[in-house]
């Protein structure tokens, strides 16, 4: 190596110690909230970036299929147990949450996606955040007193020895015939078998009907019909303006059933949405959740945390304890069941319900950000509460009237 290029390699390592020191120093000028914020956000790049260099390589690459292979199935073990992956996301999103409390974070209004708002890269829609909370506790409290049940009680016991025997006695040559298994029920049994083959029985058993010679006029009635209806089709094709009033409604009736499945996923997910935000509105209130620091819900929320572990500590402590001293708990078998189900309706909504109002009754307008704002919302609300009774009432006169005519 010349003397030049030991240079050059000295000013890169040099260059590359002065970006370290000035990045260390400004990591350390951090506060805790700020580190966990670019925590966040430096995983959720990788994240990001990894995907992008996978899509970079050609769909026959090796390790694209195999991702592909592995997605497949990690899609279909979330679908079975997504109540527990939607758990996961939302205790994962409570820690988020609790973490961005520097003083520029709490004074603020809640960030929400409806109203335009940057949300950071790793971090959550805090409005949406809220609303979901009470629905998460209950569906989690739920979920968790089921599979607590699962553990509890004895018809559970053979699964559980049989996934014991699994791991004790785990042998790669297992695992890759169970993996095979899983395939070909997939593949052979449901996709070929099921479907497929089922369907080219179904088209055989059509032609051997119509072209058995077992029968003449029922055959010949339907070919008749098929190439009458056939034929119609063409002419309307053919002859009809693909810009006129009919051949808009059939595209449209063909939009609909098509994506009827969508329609109707829509509709369900509306529903969820108009239960979460009934649920949100009678444990935070509206009011709150349009114009209350993010302080406000901050404290709500670490106080029903704080809550939740107390009463599982509170839980495991005594349950040590009858266990250390012998006695025994009437129905144990039901402990934790009840337990998670006080954790997701009693603590998850109620509790939450009850520290809004309390705290919002003992701080008054403290956590209020735009106290004209607040003041023009609560009066327009007010106004519009007034109109819709006063058209309720009217509504009512008229049915009065024209019953007593």
């Amino acid at each position: 190596m010349t003397n030049d290029e030991t240079e050059k390699e000295e000013t890169k390592v040099k260059v590359k110690k002065e970006e370290e020191k000035k990045e260390t120093k400004e990591t350390e000028e951090l506060t805790g909230a700020q580190k966990r914020g670019k925590r966040q956000q430096e995983r959720a790049q990788k994240r990001r970036e990894r995907k992008e260099k996978i899509k970079e390589k050609k769909f026959y690459h090796p390790l694209r299929i195999l991702r592909g292979i592995g997605l497949f199935f990690w899609i279909i073990i979330k679908i079975i147990i997504f109540p527990y992956v939607y758990a996961y996301w939302k205790i994962r999103d409570t820690f988020k949450f609790l973490s961005r409390n520097d003083k520029e974070d709490l004074d603020r209004t809640l960030l929400k996606i409806e109203d335009g708002d940057t949300i950071p890269e790793g971090y959550i829609n805090e409005m949406g955040f809220l609303r979901s909370l009470p629905m998460f506790y209950f569906i989690a409290g739920t979920l968790g007193a089921v599979f607590a049940i699962f553990i509890s009680f004895d018809f559970m016991d053979d699964v559980w020895a049989a996934i014991r025997d699994f791991f004790v006695h785990f042998e790669w040559s297992i695992a890759w015939a169970l993996f095979l298994d899983i395939l070909e029920a997939i593949f052979v049994t449901v996709i070929w078998e099921f479907i497929l083959v089922n369907i080219g029985k179904g088209i055989a058993a059509a032609f051997n009907f119509l072209f058995s010679g077992d029968s003449f006029w029922i055959p010949l009635v339907i070919l008749i019909v098929l190439g009458v209806g056939i034929t119609i089709l063409a002419v309307l094709v053919s002859e009809v303006d693909f810009s006129g009033k009919f051949m808009k409604k059939v595209k449209a009736f063909f939009i609909a059933i098509f994506t009827f499945p969508k329609i109707v996923w829509g509709w369900m997910k509306s529903a969820y949405h108009s239960f979460q935000r009934g649920i949100s509105r009678f444990t935070f209130g509206n009011n709150k959740l349009l114009h209350y620091q993010k302080r406000f819900f901050y404290r709500v929320v670490l106080y029903s945390t704080i809550v939740t572990f107390w009463i599982i500590a509170a839980v495991i402590t005594l349950v040590i304890a009858n266990a250390i001293d012998g006695n025994e708990i009437v129905n144990e078998a039901l402990v934790y069941p009840i337990v998670l189900l006080i954790i997701g309706f009693a603590n998850g909504v109620l509790l939450l319900a009850f520290l809004s109002w309390l705290i919002g009754l003992i701080s008054g307008e403290k956590y209020i950000v735009d106290k004209e704002g607040y003041a023009k919302y609560i009066e327009e609300k007010s106004k519009a509460q007034e109109e819709k009774k006063l058209a309720r009432a009217e509504k009512q006169k008229k049915r009065i009237s024209k019953r007593s005519g």
